[in-house]
């Protein structure tokens, strides 16, 4: 009890320490905190626009005007070089993870799947995990199963499925994993 009234006297003493200067002085920096936040979505708004004109122009534009012309790869007289290179990008959804990796193991590409098996232990149980690695079922524990694949190691898969024409990656298979083909425009200098 003593310790409430304690601290009901500190804080009403610091509020009535505080002046009309303090206040005002704090209202001013969260004025300025409102509009830096405010700056801060205005250029992630304005960075997000200029990342899908990168896209479209380096992804539709430029590839297809180099079509267009035939050209495939050009240097330029300051040295740089235009090309439309391919890019492949590919992804598993939750509804379609089941069939996706079903397809993987059964044409023989079932490495790719990463399978994480976790259990959750308390504060001071360390060496107890350790133990029950080997003995999960029997110590009537439920662990959680995550099966994956890599994006990184999904988007290379797809690539070299699709550049080396395996008739098996059909349309249908490219549905079930999201697979989007493209070129992409490159300017090195």
């Amino acid at each position: 009890m003593a310790i409430e009234i304690l601290f009901e006297e500190q804080t009403k003493k610091k509020v009535e320490d505080l002046n009309e200067n303090h206040l005002a002085d704090l209202s001013k920096l969260c004025d300025k905190l409102l509009r830096v936040q405010g700056t801060i979505g205005n250029t992630e708004d304005r960075l997000q626009r200029l990342k899908e004109q990168e896209r479209e122009l380096s992804e539709e534009v430029l590839p297809q005007r180099l079509l267009e012309l035939g050209i495939q790869d050009i240097r330029l007289n300051d040295g740089s070089r235009i090309a439309a290179e391919p890019f492949y990008s590919a992804r598993i959804s939750k509804d379609k993870a089941d069939a996706a990796h079903s397809w993987l193991r059964d044409n023989g590409h079932g490495d790719l799947i990463k399978n994480v098996v976790s259990v959750q232990f308390g504060r001071g149980e360390d060496d107890r995990a350790k133990e029950v690695i080997d003995v999960l079922k029997k110590e009537g524990l439920l662990p959680e199963q995550k099966e994956n694949v890599h994006p990184s190691s999904l988007k290379a898969f797809v690539r070299e499925q699709v550049e080396s024409g395996n008739q098996v990656f059909d349309q249908a298979v490219r549905d079930l994993f999201s697979v989007y083909e493209g070129k992409r425009t490159k300017i090195t200098k």
